[in-house]
C-alpha cells in the first residue's frame, strides 16, 4: 500500500513537471516570436493587426511543429523527458493518433488546466483524459 502511494505521488509530480516543461517551451517560443521576430516584421508589415495574427499563427505552427515528432509517439516534449506516454483506454481504438494528443493538449492547456486537470491530483482521470479516452503511463 505504501509503495503504491509513492508511485502515485511520483506520477503526479512527473506530470506537473512535464506540463511545466511544455509550458516553458511555449513561453520561450512566444518570446522568440513576439520579442525577436515581430520587431523585424514591423519594418515589412505596417499593420499591427496583421502582425498580431501572423505572430499568433507562427506561434501555433511553431509549437506544434516542435511537439509533432513527440506526438507521433503519444508524448509531448515534457512527457518524453519523464518517459511518460499517452495510451488509449478505448476498447476500439488501441493506438493514440496525433489528433487525440493535440485534442488533449488543447483541452488541458487552452481550456484551463486548473479546472480540467484537478482530478488528476486525487488519483482520478482528468477531464482531458475522460474526453479523449486516454491515460498517462510510464513508457519504460
Amino acid at each position: 500500500m505504501e509503495n503504491t502511494k509513492k508511485v502515485q505521488v511520483s506520477m503526479i509530480v512527473q506530470r506537473v513537471f512535464a506540463q511545466l516543461i511544455d509550458f516553458l517551451l511555449g513561453i520561450l517560443l512566444l518570446f522568440a516570436i513576439f520579442g525577436l521576430l515581430m520587431p523585424l516584421l514591423a519594418k515589412v508589415v505596417p499593420s499591427d493587426v496583421i502582425r498580431g495574427v501572423l505572430g499568433l499563427g507562427l506561434f501555433v505552427f511553431g509549437y506544434y511543429a516542435l511537439q509533432y515528432p513527440f506526438m507521433q509517439n503519444g508524448q509531448t516534449i515534457g512527457k518524453g523527458f519523464y518517459h511518460l506516454k499517452i495510451v488509449s483506454t478505448d476498447e476500439i481504438r488501441k493506438d493514440v493518433p496525433v489528433a487525440v494528443v493535440v485534442q488533449r493538449e488543447i483541452l488541458c492547456k487552452l481550456m484551463s488546466c486548473f479546472f480540467i486537470c484537478v482530478p488528476v491530483f486525487f488519483g482520478k482521470a482528468g477531464g482531458h483524459e475522460e474526453a479523449t479516452h486516454t491515460k498517462l503511463v510510464h513508457s519504460k
